[in-house]
This record gives C-alpha cells, sequence and structure tokens, in this order.
C-alpha cells in the first residue's frame, strides 16, 4: 500500500514529538456522551472526539493500531497520534455496526469482529478514511462537491467519489452515507458514516465487466486487447528518482517545490450503455442483437462483435476484418475512440479557474462549481495507434438544474468584441456524460474511472468538421495525462524528473521541469486554467503535440507571459522529434519593463519594447483595433485571449501587454502524423524561466478568413 509522502516524514520525527489524546468515558451511543467529559469542540482534536465517542470505539482502535508509513519506518507511530497533532484533517469514521458488517463480508461470514481482518484490510479502510489537507482547511459539510469526487486524496491517495441524493444527503464510494456531518474540532472535521468507506481495488476494465448494463462493451473491451491494456500495473514499476534531489526552486524568495516521487498508470474511459446499443438506429441506437444466459452472459459473443464491428467500420473503414487487436481493425479503433490515458474525475474533466465572468471561491485550489458563467472546454487525445481529438465542454448555463458536461458538442457564441460568450446556438448537442452508472456498479476504479454516455461515440467527419472545427487551444496540463493520475493538476506546484512525461521528451540534463498553480490571493498570474510550466537551467525540452482534426495549413502559437525573470530559447518543430528544424528567430520573454505586466500602453513611454511588440490597448475605433492587431501580427505575436483574466483580477488577458500569444510557425499538418516542437535556451544563465502555459492550432481560414479571427 502506497502513502502520503509527508505522511512518511511526519512518522519519521514523530518519535520527538508524542501526542497524547485525552480520556473519556465511553457510553452507548453519541447522544449520550457525557458531555462533561469531552474539552470543547474548538479545543478537542479529532483523536480526542473519537476517542470519547462509545458508537466509534471500533474506529478509534483501528487507527491505534494501524501505524503511519505502514509501520514500516522505524519511528512510525499510530494514526491516532497522527491526527491528535497540528494540521486539518476530515476523517470519514464509520460507526461500530458498519465496522462489524464489513468484517463479515471481508471474512466470508466468519466474524464480525474487526480485529480478524487482515492487516493489508486494515491499513486500506483506515487510509482511505482520512483525508490530510496540511495547511489548508478540512472539508465542512457545505464545501462537499455534489458530483464527482474530492479534490484532495486520501492518505492511500484514493480520490473518493461524492453524490448529493435527492433527499439531500452525501453518499460516498457508492456505499457509505453520511450520517453525522460537520463535527468540527480544532485540526479539522468529522463526518460519520454509515458503511466502511472500502474503495474499488478492481481496474476500471474490471469494473466495467462486474457492471450488468455494459455487456456488450466490456465484451469488445476485451476481444480488442484493450482490457489487457487497461490493467497494467498502477505504480509504474519502472519510474525512479535516483539522482534528484528532493526538491528544487524554480524562482530565488519562492519555496521549494517537491519532486513528484510516484508516477502511476491510469485511464478515463467512456462507454455506451446496452440499452443504447441495442436501440434501433432510428433511435440513435445500432440495433445491436444481445442476448444473455440464465447467468447474465452474452450468450452470442461472435455475433454481437460482427454487428459492432460492421457498425464501426462504417466510420473507419474495413481494414483487417475480424482481427480485432489489430490497432487499423475498425473495432479496435471504435473502443480506442473510448479511452484516455490519465484518470480525470467527472468534476476535473474541466479545469475551472479564471474564464470569463467566474469567481473560484475561496478555495483556488478546490474551485467552486455551483455558480458557473461560461462553457469551459479542452481537447484530448485518445488512445490508439491512430491519435484522434476528443473534446470535453461543460455547460456554463444550467440544464434541469446541474451544469452538464458534453462529448464533441458543437456551439456558436456571443464572440463579438462587447460579447459575454455565452451559448447563442448549438449546431452539434454531442453525448451527454453520466457522471456514475446508477444503481448498476461504482465507476472509480483503482486505476481510473468509467462514465456512461447517452449517445454513440464517433471519430467521424461529422466530429471533425463541427465540433473540431476552427480554434484549437490546449492546456499544455492536458498534454500531461501523468499530471491527472498523480491527482496534482490544479493543486500544486511540483518538480518532476526528466523522463516523468510521455509527452515531454528529449530533456537535456541540466534542464528543471515544474509545473506551478497560481496562488490567486497572493499576486495576480495570467495563467489559462490557471496553471503554468517552466521549464529552467540550460534547458532542451520537446514536446509531443496532439494531432489535427483534417488536413490544411494551421498556425501553431503559444500563450506566454514575460517579465524580466524569463529566459530566451529557440524553437523548433517538424515530425522527427530527435532532428526538429528551427522555426523563426528566439523567443525572449525578458522583452518587458522592469516587474511583472501591467494594463496601460508604454507606446511613449517604452518605445525600445514597442519596436519589438507593439501592443498598444484595445480603442473605440475598430479600424484602429484592426491596425493594432496587424503590427502584432506583423511582429509574430497577438494579443491574450479575452476569455480569461488573471487569477485575482477581472482584467482580461486580452488587456495585458505582458500577456500575449506567439506565433511559432505556419504549416501544413496532416491526421494521422504527429508534430513536434522543441525548446532550447539560447542562454547560458542557470536561472532564467522559460513559460509555457498553452497551445493553439489555428487553421488558415480562421486566421485568414473574411471575417477577422474573434477575440475570445
Amino acid at each position: 500500500m502506497s502513502t502520503k509522502s509527508n505522511l512518511r516524514r511526519w512518522a519519521q520525527g514523530a518519535a520527538l514529538v508524542l501526542l497524547a489524546g485525552m480520556a473519556a468515558g465511553l457510553s452507548s451511543c453519541k447522544d449520550e456522551v457525557d458531555e462533561s467529559n469531552l474539552v470543547t469542540k474548538t479545543e478537542a482534536t479529532v483523536w480526542d472526539y473519537l476517542d470519547s465517542v462509545a458508537i466509534y470505539s471500533d474506529y478509534a482502535a483501528l487507527l491505534e493500531e494501524v501505524n503511519t508509513g505502514d509501520g514500516k519506518e522505524a519511528n512510525s507511530s499510530s494514526l491516532a497520534s497522527f491526527v491528535s497533532g497540528y494540521g486539518n484533517f476530515t476523517v470519514f469514521p464509520a460507526t461500530n455496526d458498519a465496522m462489524a458488517a464489513y468484517a463479515l463480508e471481508r471474512t466470508g461470514g466468519a466474524s464480525s469482529d474487526w480485529h480478524q481482518l487482515s492487516q493489508e484490510d486494515k491499513l486500506f479502510i483506515a487510509y482511505n478514511s482520512i483525508l490530510d489537507h496540511g495547511d489548508d482547511e478540512a472539508y465542512a459539510w457545505a464545501d462537499f462537491p455534489t458530483t464527482g469526487t474530492f479534490a484532495l486524496g486520501t492518505l492511500d491517495k484514493r480520490l473518493l467519489t461524492v453524490e448529493l441524493t435527492e433527499d439531500n444527503e452525501f453518499i460516498i464510494e457508492g456505499m457509505a452515507r453520511v450520517v453525522d456531518p460537520d463535527i468540527k474540532l480544532k485540526n479539522g472535521y468529522i463526518h460519520g458514516v454509515d458503511h466502511v468507506i472500502a474503495p474499488s481495488r478492481s481496474t476500471v476494465a474490471d469494473l466495467i465487466g462486474a457492471a450488468d448494463n455494459l455487456k456488450i462493451f466490456s465484451l469488445i473491451l476485451g476481444r480488442t486487447g484493450w482490457t489487457d491494456s487497461l490493467s497494467v500495473p498502477y505504480e509504474d514499476p519502472n519510474f525512479s528518482t535516483d539522482g534528484y534531489p528532493e526538491s528544487a526552486v524554480y524562482q530565488s524568495g519562492q519555496d521549494a517545490s517537491a519532486l513528484v516521487e510516484e508516477r502511476y498508470n491510469a485511464f478515463t474511459v467512456f462507454v455506451e450503455p446496452d440499452s443504447l446499443l441495442t436501440l434501433p438506429e432510428s433511435e440513435g441506437g445500432w440495433d445491436i442483437d444481445l442476448q444473455l444466459d440464465e447467468a447474465g452472459d452474452v450468450a452470442n459473443p461472435d455475433e454481437v462483435l460482427a454487428q459492432m464491428e460492421q457498425r464501426a467500420a462504417q466510420t473507419y473503414g474495413s481494414t483487417n476484418l475480424g482481427q480485432y487487436t489489430d490497432p487499423q481493425n475498425p473495432l479496435n479503433r471504435f473502443v480506442a475512440y473510448h479511452l484516455l490515458d490519465g484518470a480525470m474525475a467527472y468534476n476535473k474533466l474541466v479545469m475551472h479557474m479564471n474564464e470569463f465572468g467566474y469567481d473560484p471561491g475561496t478555495n483556488s485550489f478546490d474551485p467552486q462549481l455551483t455558480r458557473l458563467t461560461v462553457d469551459v472546454w479542452d481537447y484530448y487525445t485518445t488512445m490508439g495507434q491512430t491519435r484522434c481529438l476528443l473534446k470535453v465542454t461543460q455547460n456554463g448555463d444550467l440544464e434541469d438544474g446541474v451544469y452538464p458536461i458534453y462529448l464533441n458538442t458543437a456551439r456558436e457564441y456571443n464572440d463579438g468584441r462587447d460579447g459575454d460568450y455565452k451559448v447563442v446556438s448549438i449546431t452539434r448537442r454531442g453525448q451527454k456524460i453520466s457522471p456514475t452508472n446508477g444503481t448498476h456498479g461504482i465507476n472509480s476504479a483503482v486505476n481510473g474511472f468509467y462514465y456512461p454516455i447517452d449517445g454513440i461515440l464517433l471519430y467521424d467527419d461529422e466530429v471533425k468538421n463541427t465540433a473540431l472545427r476552427g480554434r484549437l487551444r490546449f492546456d499544455i496540463a492536458t498534454l500531461t495525462p501523468e499530471l491527472w493520475s498523480t491527482n496534482l493538476r490544479g493543486r500544486s506546484r511540483s518538480y518532476f524528473t526528466n523522463e516523468y512525461f510521455k509527452n515531454i521528451i528529449n530533456v537535456a540534463e541540466d534542464s528543471k521541469i515544474f509545473y506551478l498553480k497560481n496562488p490567486w490571493t497572493t499576486s495576480t498570474w495570467y495563467d489559462y486554467q490557471g496553471d503554468e510550466w517552466m521549464l529552467q537551467g540550460i534547458f532542451d525540452a520537446t514536446f509531443r503535440l496532439p494531432p489535427v482534426p483534417v488536413a490544411g495549413t494551421y498556425e501553431l502559437r503559444m500563450g506566454i507571459s514575460t517579465n524580466d525573470l524569463r529566459g530566451m530559447a529557440q524553437i523548433y518543430f517538424g515530425e522527427n522529434p530527435d532532428n526538429l528544424p528551427p522555426t523563426g528567430l528566439p523567443i525572449d520573454l525578458r522583452v518587458n519593463p522592469t516587474g511583472f505586466a501591467g494594463f496601460t500602453n508604454y507606446k511613449e513611454t517604452h518605445p525600445e519594447i514597442y519596436a519589438v511588440i507593439p501592443w498598444e490597448l484595445d480603442t473605440d475605433d475598430e479600424d484602429q483595433n484592426r491596425t493594432i492587431e496587424k503590427n502584432l501580427r506583423n511582429a509574430g505575436y497577438l494579443k491574450g485571449p479575452q476569455y480569461y483574466d488573471g487569477c485575482g483580477t477581472s482584467t482580461p488577458a486580452r488587456g495585458n501587454y505582458g500577456c500575449l500569444r506567439r506565433i511559432i510557425t505556419a504549416q501544413y499538418m496532416e491526421p494521422g502524423k504527429t508534430y513536434y516542437v522543441r525548446y532550447k535556451t539560447a542562454l547560458e544563465a542557470t536561472d532564467g524561466q522559460f513559460f509555457m502555459d498553452y497551445f493553439e492550432l489555428c487553421p488558415s481560414y480562421v486566421y485568414n478568413g473574411v471575417e477577422p479571427e474573434d477575440i475570445w
């Protein structure tokens, strides 16, 4: 069982600081606690409370028995001691009845005594009942997500799913009802539950196979060989941090960023239920003839496979029919388009932070999802030999009381200069994603998630020419699935080994890679979706780009933020990552007045900078605005988008002279090919920062069309 690094470090120092719980009498149930034996809640710790309430006595005893660090470190201490100390914890204690029921289940009915559980079971349920928030506030009832997962993982690094029922009750991991919420204590919150929280230990493929409404998808997942691909070891056995320091500093005066010590293999899968695939074509289905035997298994698998392949061939061609494991087989390609590398919780399918008009609330590491403003989307590269694009969009407006998420939707927006980016029309609905599989089974696996969808998902010409038409903007974080699987996106400032990412390759030895989350409350950062990447040192690194949906000339752009702490790099672009030709002159991110970016014209005050980047504020004169944009484009730049602002300020990126888009190159690009962009330092400075935020792939009909490209 893996444990949190900070928990391990705490355990190693626990011998120096012994934290004792208070003595208190026990009573028969929570409602009859002798309050005279309890200090006030504002003074009591989590452990104080657990140790004094009879209904949680078995759970409290479990915490006394289970040690931090799996008990392997010389100075390991109990979890009881851990939650009695300094910090902020969210704890989900199971009642004594729940502990007994779990023991009966795990021992096959042999015993209701939790002491009879295996050591592995004890560690598992103890570690998955505690969230360690560090210096951040613990979760009160009002902070629970209504759908999705908690943003913070358990001590076992599992993301617990949460669902708010129609009865206004929270259910955790589809099993544990919160019956005793919001017990506020000195070092956190307790939320008592009526079942032991035991997240599934199955793989995502196994969970799909166990669901009684996903027989067809489970069948084709297995026959195409993708079940094996989704069942590789969760914790990457080939990953090593040997030779790297435990932390590194990206900028003088800033706190060190911790080295990420684990790497995981995890996945996200979108699935069509049997009820959809068996519908007639006139009703949106594929009319698959599914027959089940008495045991509920598919009775006619060969017939189902042949029918599914025939349908898939209408989109993906007839190459290698019957050879289901061949990556060019149409059924194999159909399945591959449903798979994403990386585990994404439902409420992390898109990233909310600083989109137009949005306020994340009081905690930028866990932004609110109840008051959205505009659509938020991103583009992901699906698995398989043929790399394809998948667009994920969350509504900015309520639909039946929720903000649903769709795949490959196409919408028109109020995107004029004075617009608000609200949806004007929907030209393609796409497939709505369900956050759970209802009563059919849990959809949160040890190595990812699966999500039922309400329409058949295909990478056809309609999708390419509607949902994937126009300017494509990718946050670089979406190119790094390892970040999602480690639950670091939007939550951490981290430092990585040079071999950590599949899509960041050929990293030179003297390079350092940092992922930075915007602090929000302490300074104004102009980061798309609130995060950024930083190369530092004598850096040299190559990024694998997403594929284009259709052939054509595309302008490749990168989002930049200039200031005098930055560096300079030569950029290269092409198909061969080991031999990329240079494109254009080096980009110098230091071109900026002293200090961070601002919001006023500097045409007169800084003519030397204006000569390089002729940025000016927008005016009320449209002709003048087009002239400004033309001058910037001629210099190789565009203004930042109107779509997002600086975290902590409402001024859009478009109004900040240090927040720009650099045009890297314009090239003819084709689907089915993989393109790379390389950044190599042009300076000898070891402390220069090379900032990276997002890429844009913009087709020529947008940036060179009859109508000007929108400002969003």
